[in-house]
């Protein structure tokens, strides 16, 4: 991660940009699996695994996976819709690649934006 000019600077940027990676789940989940299983989502990764909507970016790992374990090969297609609507919100174009990782599109996506932070 860039240094800010201050620790403030620096936390805001990654609230920001959490709060967006969550929007964007969110969003997908309800648009893929409906409103109702969406909360449910919610409710289970708070119930089972201690994980809340605000800590999900610090284990998107077990979100991947958790997709995948519930639907199979539709888990993945559901991450890569997470994906694409996380770059429509952060307003940058996305090059996917068959095979790559989808951790490494969202770490991707917050260096470029932390860059464009930055510049600004």
């Amino acid at each position: 991660m860039a240094k800010f000019e201050n620790d403030s600077e620096d936390r805001k940027h990654r609230r920001d940009f959490n709060d967006l990676l969550v929007d964007a789940i969110d969003e997908t989940l309800s648009e893929v699996l409906g409103h109702r299983v969406n909360q449910v989502f919610w409710y289970h990764f708070q119930a089972f695994l201690g994980i809340n909507r605000d800590e999900m970016p610090q284990h998107l790992d077990t979100l991947f996976t958790a997709l995948n374990t519930v639907f199979g090969v539709g888990g993945e297609t559901i991450g890569r819709r997470i994906i694409r609507k996380l770059y429509a919100k952060g307003k940058v174009p996305l090059n996917y690649t068959d095979g790559r990782p989808l951790l490494e599109y969202i770490e991707e996506l917050e260096q470029i934006l932390t860059k464009d932070f930055m510049q600004s």
